[in-house]
C-alpha cells in the first residue's frame, strides 16, 4: 500500500501519541515507590559497574606497563579483585530481591 504524503504523517502522528501515553494508564512495574526504588539500587549498581571496568583497565594498563613489578608487589591488584568480586556479590543479591522474590 502506498500511503500519500498526509496519511502517512497522520499514521506517524497517531504512533507517537500512542508511544507518548502507554505508561500513563498502567504502571509496569507496579507500585511507584518500587519503580523508584528499582531504579535506583539498579542505577547504582551499574555505576559501581562501570567504575569498576575503568579501575580493571587501569590495572590492567598499569601491570603491562610493569609498575607492580618494580613496586615488588601486587597489593593493588589484589584490592581491585575484592572490590570486583564484592561488586559481583551485590548485583547477586539485587538479581534476588527484585527478580525472584
Amino acid at each position: 500500500i502506498v500511503l500519500s504524503r498526509e496519511n502517512s504523517l497522520n499514521k506517524i502522528e497517531n504512533a507517537v501519541e500512542v508511544v507518548e501515553g502507554a505508561n500513563l494508564v498502567h504502571n509496569e512495574y507496579g507500585n511507584r515507590l518500587f519503580a523508584d526504588f528499582f531504579f535506583f539500587i539498579t542505577g547504582f549498581h551499574g555505576f559501581h559497574v562501570f567504575s569498576g571496568v575503568v579501575i580493571n583497565m587501569i590495572i590492567f594498563f598499569n601491570v603491562i606497563v610493569g609498575t607492580y613489578e618494580k613496586r615488588g608487589h601486587y597489593e593493588m591488584v589484589e584490592k581491585v579483585g575484592l572490590y570486583w568480586h564484592f561488586v559481583d556479590l551485590v548485583w547477586v543479591f539485587v538479581f534476588t530481591f527484585f527478580y525472584l522474590v
